[in-house]
């Protein structure tokens, strides 16, 4: 179950997430805060898994608090979501150590997608305010320097090394038992890894990830 903390300053919206979140059995919100002091307050308390955090709060806005536990070396993934689609404050964000961002007028299961994302060490940077769930077979690979991006439903999702060695052991026919003995991995940890990517990449099984893979080089 993975840990939310929600740091929202409209109570409507900040219901809506905690409701939407609840009623997942994926995810438990360990608390949901008004603005940035009572969001630093909280994550110091229940250490959550992963922050969604706005950028426009009173007292304390979103980049102060990400700035401020970060460099208390807190080590929970922080996903902006804001109504601001400024470029010049998601940069800011990121640079500061978010894990990415999202705009307010996603999808529920947009959101959920992007939770999952950066829980499991993706960063998701989201392209448009637009539903990209309409086309739920649009994914293209690109190289960014070392990093492989695949942008899944215009949603952004970098693959690590790890990731792309296991799908390359996946393609060579390796079993999930002699991927962990290669990568000093428990059995347990790299059948998740698997399967997290199958479910960011939108795929339905890890044949479906090999073909992927080979199809995209």
């Amino acid at each position: 179950m993975i840990k939310v903390l929600i740091a929202e300053d409209q109570q409507l919206f900040r219901d809506l997430l905690e409701h939407m979140l609840q009623n997942n059995e994926e995810f438990q919100v360990v608390a949901t805060t008004r603005n940035g002091c009572e969001a630093i307050d909280a994550a110091r308390l229940h250490q959550p898994d992963v922050i969604l955090m706005d950028l426009s709060m009173p007292e304390c806005d979103g980049l102060q608090a990400i700035r401020i536990l970060r460099s208390e070396g807190n080590q929970s993934k922080i996903l902006v979501l804001s109504a601001s689609q400024g470029e010049g404050e998601i940069e800011e964000a990121i640079r500061l150590g978010s894990e990415g961002y999202i705009p307010k007028n996603i999808s529920k299961e947009e959101l959920f997608l992007a939770i999952r994302s950066v829980y499991s060490g993706m960063e998701v940077i989201h392209k448009t305010g637009r539903d990209i769930l309409q086309h739920a077979t649009k994914k293209t690979v690109t190289r960014r320097g070392d990093k492989i991006i695949v942008m899944v439903n215009e949603m952004e999702v970098v693959l690590s090394q790890r990731d792309v060695e296991i799908i390359r052991m996946i393609i060579d026919g390796k079993t999930t038992e002699e991927i962990a003995g290669e990568l000093f991995l428990a059995e347990g940890r790299v059948r998740n890894i698997i399967t997290d990517l199958i479910s960011k990449l939108m795929l339905k099984d890890k044949t479906q990830l090999a073909v992927f893979a080979i199809k995209n080089k």
